[in-house]
């Protein structure tokens, strides 16, 4: 998977990290809600899946 550091959504220069920090402070619960916060996946989509399972193991980890 990826690094902290590296690039999960080139094309709006989100790393790993930043995606984190968005879903954490934001209480984001949903890809829509975190697409609305920072227009990931809305250039090419070549990130959802990646993203999608950022998403999916932080409110995992939220609801443990």
């Amino acid at each position: 998977m990826f690094e902290d550091n590296d690039f999960v959504c080139r094309h709006m220069q989100l790393t790993k990290a930043d995606i984190i920090k968005i879903i954490r402070d934001k209480n984001i619960n949903s890809f829509e809600d975190l697409q609305d916060e920072t227009d990931v996946a809305t250039i090419c989509g070549s990130c959802v899946a990646d993203i999608e399972e950022i998403l999916e193991e932080e409110i995992a980890k939220r609801e443990a």
